[in-house]
């Protein structure tokens, strides 16, 4: 395949340069898959949707995603014992330089022992209120055994006792007659307060990662989900040409779909004409879309729209050149945790309904307890007819039948 290829598309060296890329690649992604992730993930780690995409990716393939530490972590993602181990550069608003002099102290003088031993050890310089809460919110102090919703109630204390310190250890050291400080080290007194509760760990997480790590608020509807015929796992499989412009081979402008997600964002919106819309974001376990619903549709169901609610959607995907692909919905509605999904017994006209919205060649028949039956309509063999099926019939029961 590659010889042909190279015979139109480009030059001999090129093509050549191109298929040891190509087994390089596949090499290492065969027998060093944590180490060639972490690569990956290193040479996106400013591309949140990405580094979703590849968690999501390395937790399908039973590959451990460890959280951040204090003390196990690098600077950028890193292999530890066949996991892979998220770098403290990958939380918002820490800086590398600040990184680096944390690591280099660690190096040096040892792991740290405790939340005060880190802040007593660290160049206050490098130190800020938020690089420290978004450390903790993102995990890394976990390692010390404290609610994390205690830690952010001390951090601001224990910074601004460490700055103190620091200036007068410093003010000391100018002076003619500079006196020898007592080096006691930092002590605070925890807060009896509870722990964030689940959800909002995992927020709290989300908000500082990108993504979640301890475990996700879609937990309990995985396999629910899975008995969609949609999820967006299907917009991982994309080409980019040269230019930038990415392509979906498998996917067609106006793909029935129907999923299930969580509304993570909703922008309201009027029309030139004055009517209500809004463009809502829903994200599954392998990413988030947006959602436009236009007057008709936001009307009827701006009731089910509200911040962390499990819904299911039913639309059409758009795809167009030069936008991100979305969905234009058509129906949403709530979903009950104990809830099943809405599938099975369905009528024939539903199922011929779907088959004439994706008109060919293909002649179709239906099988009913043995029985085979001619219908009256044509279709075409393709992605979307396929999705919009298995929302109504299970897939062993789709059958294309090629010519012989």
């Amino acid at each position: 395949d590659m010889a042909d290829f190279a015979k139109y598309a480009f030059n001999k060296s090129h093509a050549a340069a191109y298929a040891v890329v190509a087994y390089q690649t596949a090499y290492l992604k065969a027998l060093y898959p944590q180490e060639f992730l972490a690569a990956v993930l290193n040479n996106r780690i400013d591309n949140i949707s990405e580094i979703t995409k590849y968690v999501m990716y390395m937790k399908e393939r039973n590959i451990q995603v460890l959280p951040p530490d204090i003390n196990k972590s690098k600077a950028y993602f890193s292999v530890e014992n066949k996991a892979v181990r998220i770098g403290l550069v990958a939380i918002k608003g820490v800086g590398r330089a600040a990184i680096d002099s944390i690591i280099e102290e660690r190096n040096k003088n040892g792991e740290y022992k405790s939340f005060e031993d880190f802040i007593s050890r660290c160049d206050s310089r490098a130190l800020n209120k938020r690089l420290v809460e978004n450390m903790i919110l993102a995990g890394a102090f976990d390692c010390f055994k404290i609610y994390r919703s205690r830690l952010m109630q001390v951090s601001g204390e224990l910074i601004d006792m460490a700055s103190i310190i620091a200036k007068q250890r410093e003010s000391a050291q100018l002076s003619l007659f500079g006196t020898v400080l007592d080096e006691t080290p930092l002590q605070v007194k925890y807060p009896s307060v509870a722990e964030y509760d689940d959800k909002t760990k995992l927020n709290n997480e989300k908000s500082v990662l990108g993504v979640f790590i301890s475990g996700h608020p879609l937990e309990k509807y995985i396999e629910r989900f899975k008995m969609y015929p949609f999820n967006l796992s299907a917009l991982s499989d994309y080409e980019e040409d040269e230019d930038g412009k990415i392509t979906y081979p498998n996917l067609e402008d106006g793909t029935p779909v129907k999923m299930g997600g969580l509304i993570t964002a909703i922008s309201k919106k009027t029309t030139k004409a004055g009517q209500g819309m809004a463009i809502i974001t829903i994200e599954d376990v392998y990413g988030s879309i947006e959602a436009p619903m236009f007057p008709k549709v936001y009307e009827k169901y701006k009731d089910k729209l509200e911040i962390d609610a499990i819904v299911e959607v039913t639309g059409k995907l758009q795809l167009r050149e030069d936008d991100k692909p979305s969905v234009y919905v058509e129906k949403i509605s709530l979903i009950k945790e104990d809830e099943t999904p809405s599938s099975g017994a369905l009528s024939v006209d539903e199922v011929i309904d779907i088959i004439n919205t994706y008109p060919g060649e293909v002649v179709t028949f239906l099988k009913i307890n043995g029985k085979k039956y001619k219908l009256g309509v044509r279709c075409r063999d393709c992605r979307g007819l396929r999705y919009e099926l298995l929302g109504l019939v299970d897939e062993k029961n789709i059958i294309f039948i090629k010519n012989q």
